[in-house]
């Protein structure tokens, strides 16, 4: 089965809001906030906004999820 790239950070997000505490609001606020530019680059033909907000996003999804 294959995912469009548009729904991952989608999927990424309902993961983590049915993961996360009460408190962590403001994070997946900001994580959507990232996630919609993402799918909207991948949409597009530049590579390097799609790197770029990928990157974002990734390194968000990251900090959040904090220390392993």
């Amino acid at each position: 089965m294959r995912i469009p790239a548009a729904a991952i950070p989608l999927l990424i997000l309902t993961g983590c809001a049915s993961e996360a505490p009460p408190n962590a609001r403001v994070a997946l606020d900001r994580l959507q906030d990232l996630a919609t530019p993402h799918a909207a680059a991948l949409a597009g033909e530049d590579v390097t906004e799609m790197r770029r907000t990928g990157r974002d996003l990734i390194a968000s999804i990251d900090a959040a999820a904090g220390p392993q």
